[in-house]
Formats: structure tokens, sequence, C-alpha cells
């Protein structure tokens, strides 16, 4: 479990996973070895997963942007979300309790390609009950706790 400086730690790489271990060092009181030592031992308790940067989709030419829920039997689920995971234009899938049991994140440059992921993609793999929440504008993207 995460102390404070931890915690502190984990804020700002949140904020900013490029600052440097002087930077946080100096932000924090504490000496740049103390911090490496502690982002060390974060990532090998796999407190800390990996870093990776957000991006503009719109940008990248990424239009359609949604949310997935469905339904899958409990025998097809492994297999199904093992699939899924390697779709490129899928980027979260969640198991969720409730009527539909997982929840997937679809992007896709149109409405039409990300219908027909959905239809020639997902759905032949098992899952039912599919609802299509579709994100208008994203207020607030901001990995971490």
């Amino acid at each position: 479990m995460p102390d404070d400086l931890d915690s502190k730690i984990l804020r700002m790489l949140q904020k900013d996973a490029k600052l440097t271990y002087e930077q946080i060092g100096e932000a924090l009181e504490r000496s740049p070895s103390t911090i490496r030592d502690r982002i060390k031992r974060m990532e090998e308790d796999r407190i800390i997963l990996g870093y990776s940067a957000i991006v503009d989709a719109t940008r990248l030419g990424i239009k359609a942007d949604a949310f997935v829920s469905a339904d899958i039997d409990q025998s097809q689920s492994g297999r199904a979300v093992a699939e899924l995971m390697t779709l490129k234009n899928v980027s979260e899938i969640l198991h969720l309790t409730g009527e539909r049991r997982v929840l997937i994140r679809v992007r896709a440059a149109s409405n039409q390609e990300l219908m027909e992921i959905v239809d020639r993609k997902i759905r032949p793999l098992g899952f039912s009950n599919i609802e299509i929440t579709m994100v208008l504008d994203t207020v607030l993207r901001y990995p971490g706790i």
C-alpha cells in the first residue's frame, strides 16, 4: 500500500509521466535517488503498470467513439474477451455487474466502421443484448486514481 510520499509521486506522474526524478524530488523536497527508488519499487510491486501518452483521437482520424455494453454466456467469456483484446479498435474491456456483463470501448474512423466492428467482430464472439452508447464529447480524460 503506498504511503503519503508514494501517493504524491503517483499523483505527479499521473499528471505528467515525463517528469524527471529531479523535478519530482524538487517539488517534494526529496533527493532524486529517493524518488527513483520509490518509483522503481512501485513498478516492481506493479502499482505502476506502465506509462502512456494521452492522444487527441480526432487528430488521428477517429470520429466515432462508443461504449458497447453486452452480455455473454460465462462459458464463452474467456475466449471472447481474449479475442476482443486482439482488435485494434478496442481500447478498454471491463467486466460489470448487472444485466450486461461486459463494457467495451470501441473507436473507429466513422459510425459505419464502428457498426461493422460491432456486427462483424464483436457480435460473432457470442455477445448478445448489445447496447451502444456514443460519446458526444470528452469533458475530461485523466487516467489514474
